[in-house]
């Protein structure tokens, strides 16, 4: 799963980032620059620790760790700042974004994540709970990326459906396992669900119009 989601990192933004050179590329701020920096190191850890637990590597897992919840804070500042900049560049959007659901999705996205890496560093020590929390929080990493994916424009609903598809791999995983899902990976995937009426809840509050047009405007 790690590798389907690094492929799809790679996929998404390799017209704008890594065939452009990635941080030796030529990117409209110093911001996007750390962004892509943070977000690609992020992901490609995200494939080394998978590979550490799985060689049995626990000690080199766990040392790692440490650097993995740095990175988890960066990229929470980074994402909510990304998004502002963004709209604040003009820069043109998926076709099925307003500028108001570009800016919250991410925002709230990110901020999920975050929770879940939280949550899984407390739970470093249930190696069942923790494995299930990082990787649905690296889930809430994807509708991002494969937004960018040109496939996308035709058919946005994937943006959706395919993280949700890794989230119902994991109960199947689970069910064929232990002939029950786990309670962190039910609440992780029911998080996962409600989050996507909570954004668009949002959206069309009245805190949408404002927050977007100072996003925007802003100096």
């Amino acid at each position: 799963m790690s590798l389907l989601m690094l492929l799809i990192v790679l996929v998404g933004f390799a017209p704008n980032y890594f065939l452009r050179g990635a941080i030796f590329a030529h990117l409209p701020s110093l911001l996007v620059h750390l962004h892509g920096a943070v977000f690609s190191t992020w992901i490609v850890l995200f494939v080394i620790q998978s590979s550490l637990i799985s060689a049995g590597n626990i000690g080199l897992h766990r040392k790692l760790g440490v650097l993995g919840g740095v990175i988890a804070g960066l990229m929470m500042v980074l994402g909510v700042l990304a998004p502002f900049g963004t709209l604040r560049r003009a820069a043109v959007l998926p076709s099925f974004f307003t500028p108001a659901s570009f800016l919250i999705d991410d925002i709230i996205g990110i901020l999920i994540f975050g929770a879940f890496v939280m949550v899984a560093i407390w739970k470093r020590n249930n190696a069942g709970a923790h494995k299930r929390i990082m990787l649905i929080a690296n889930v809430m990493l994807m509708p991002p990326a494969l937004g960018r994916i040109p496939l996308m424009e035709n058919h946005p609903a994937l943006i959706g459906v395919i993280p949700l598809g890794m989230i119902v791999a994991l109960l199947v995983f689970d069910l064929f396992t232990g002939q029950r899902p786990l309670a962190v990976t039910v609440i992780g995937g029911l998080i996962f669900v409600v989050a996507n009426p909570i954004m668009a809840a949002v959206v069309h509050s009245p805190l949408a119009e404002p927050l977007t047009f100072w996003a925007q405007h802003h100096p």
